[in-house]
C-alpha cells in the first residue's frame, strides 16, 4: 500500500518507506482517528474512487465517541474492501491477459491441412524441375512462392513459421535454377540469396548449402569464378560432413579455381572432393522432392571436372571425365535424369575430342547434345563454345559447317517471364 501511495504521489515528497508503512498500519487499525486531506486524495487515486466514498467527513474534536467508532469501522472496512477489490480486479485482468496470450500463440490462418497441401505442391514443383519446360515451371513456382509469402505475412504459429520459411526456401532454390536456365543470372542470384536467407532464418543448414550450390553455378556461368568459389565455400560451412552435397560443393570450388587458371588450387579441391566421393555410402539421402543426392555428387565430380580440365587445357583428362559423366547420367533412371546436365557432358566430350583432333567424333557428340529436350541457356552457351572450337580448329570443313547449321536451327527454350 505504501508503494501504491508513493506511486500516486508522483514527484510529491512522502515520508520514507518504513514511516509510511507505520502510518498505514495505524490508519487501518483505528489507532489514529484523523487522516489529512492529502492522504485521502492519494488513497482516492490508488483505488480510483472519490475520497468521500472511502472516508467520512470527520473533524478532530467534533466527533462523539459513538460516531467516531462507526467512522473508524467504516474507514477500516472501506480501506480493506478497496484494497481487496483492486487486487481482485488486477488478478481478473491478469487471468484474461494470460488467456489472450495463449489464444494469440495459437492463432493462425495456416493450419496443418494448408501446410500439407503446400508441402505437396513444393515437392511436385521441385521434383519436376528436369521434366517441365523452364518458362512454364517458373510461372507455377513463382505463383506458389508468392502464396507462401502471403502466409508468412499473415497470422501463424511459431512452428508454422519455420515450415513456411523452409517451403519458401525450396521454392526460391528452384526459381533460382529456372532463372539460370532462362538466361537471367540477376534473377537467379536474387532467388538463390532469398533461399539462403529463409533457410538461415529457419535454421535449415542443408538448405543453406543447396542455396550456396546454385549461387556458385550461376556465378561461374556469369563469368564470376571468384564469386563462385566464395559461394561454394560458404555452403561448405553449413553442410553436414559426409553428405553428398559436401562432395558437390568441393567440385564447385575446384571448377571455380580451374576457371581462374589456378591448377594447384583446383587439384587440392578436386582431391578433397574425390576422397569424400569415394567414401559415400551406397545408400545416400534424398532431398524433400525425392531426388537422390548420390547421383548429384557423381554429376559434379565428373561433369564439373571435365569442364575444369578443358579450361586448364588438359584435354585427355577432360575426355576421360566427360565419358564418366555420360555413363553416370545413363545409369540414372529416366525419370531422375537431368537432360541439360547430360547435354553439357556430351558437349564437354565433343570439345575435348575436337581439341584432340577428332572432328568427326566431336560433331557426333555435339549433335547428340543439340537433340536435348532441354536447350537451356547454359547448354546453348556451351554449344556456342564448341562451335567456336570447331570453326577455329577445322575452318572451312564440312564438320564445322554441319554443327553450325544444327546449332542455328535450335532455339533456346523459353523466354524470361
Amino acid at each position: 500500500m505504501a508503494r501504491h501511495l508513493r506511486s500516486a504521489a508522483g514527484k510529491d515528497a512522502l515520508p520514507d518507506h518504513d514511516s509510511l508503512v507505520r502510518y498505514i498500519r495505524r490508519w487501518e487499525s483505528g489507532k489514529v482517528v484523523t487522516m489529512t486531506e492529502r492522504y485521502r486524495l492519494l488513497y482516492g487515486r490508488v483505488f480510483s474512487r472519490d475520497p468521500r466514498m472511502l472516508f467520512a467527513d470527520c473533524g478532530d474534536n467534533e466527533i462523539d465517541g459513538e460516531r467516531e467508532e462507526v467512522d473508524l469501522t467504516n474507514r477500516r472496512d472501506a480501506l480493506k474492501l478497496g484494497l481487496a477489490t483492486t487486487v481482485s480486479q488486477v488478478l481478473g485482468e491478469a487471468a484474461y491477459e494470460a488467456m489472450e496470450f495463449t489464444r494469440r500463440a495459437g492463432t493462425t490462418a495456416v493450419g496443418r491441412a494448408t501446410l500439407d497441401h503446400l508441402h505437396n505442391a513444393v515437392n511436385d514443383i521441385t521434383g519436376s524441375y528436369s521434366r517441365r519446360a523452364p518458362a512454364e515451371l517458373f510461372t507455377v513456382a513463382r505463383f506458389h512462392r508468392r502464396k507462401v509469402d502471403q502466409l508468412i505475412a499473415g497470422p501463424h504459429t511459431l512452428k508454422e513459421e519455420r515450415e513456411l520459411y523452409v517451403c519458401a526456401g525450396w521454392l526460391s532454390e528452384t526459381l533460382a535454377w529456372l532463372a539460370h536456365d532462362l538466361g537471367d543470372p540477376l534473377a537467379g542470384q536474387a532467388y538463390a540469396l532469398d533461399c539462403y536467407e529463409h533457410a538461415d532464418q529457419a535454421g535449415h543448414d542443408e538448405l543453406c548449402a543447396w542455396a550456396a550450390d546454385v549461387m556458385a553455378s550461376i556465378a561461374l556461368h556469369a563469368g564470376q569464378p571468384e564469386r563462385a568459389v566464395r559461394a561454394a565455400e560458404r555452403g561448405l560451412r553449413r553442410v553436414s560432413a559426409g553428405h553428398p552435397l559436401e562432395v558437390r560443393l568441393h567440385a564447385q570450388v575446384s571448377r571455380g579455381h580451374a576457371r581462374l587458371g589456378d591448377h594447384d588450387a583446383f587439384d587440392a579441391s578436386f582431391r578433397q572432393g574425390d576422397r569424400l566421393w569415394n567414401a559415400l555410402p551406397a545408400c545416400t539421402p534424398r532431398r524433400p522432392d525425392g531426388l537422390d543426392t548420390g547421383p548429384l555428387a557423381a554429376y559434379a565430380m565428373t561433369t564439373y571436372t571435365a569442364s575444369s580440365y578443358l579450361w586448364l587445357g588438359d584435354y585427355e583428362q577432360a575426355r576421360r571425365h566427360a565419358e564418366r559423366a555420360i555413363q553416370a547420367h545413363e545409369a540414372t533412371p529416366i525419370g531422375h535424369r537431368s537432360a541439360s546436365r547430360e547435354a553439357i557432358a556430351h558437349l564437354d566430350l565433343a570439345t575435348a575430342m575436337a581439341c584432340l583432333g577428332s572432328a568427326t567424333d566431336a560433331v557426333q557428340q555435339g549433335l547428340r547434345a543439340l537433340a536435348t529436350p532441354r536447350m537451356v541457356a547454359s547448354v546453348h552457351a556451351r554449344a556456342t563454345a564448341l562451335d567456336n572450337v570447331l570453326t577455329t580448329r577445322f575452318p572451312g570443313t564440312s564438320h564445322a559447317a554441319e554443327f553450325r547449321a544444327a546449332l542455328a536451327a535450335t532455339e533456346q527454350v523459353g523466354a524470361t517471364p
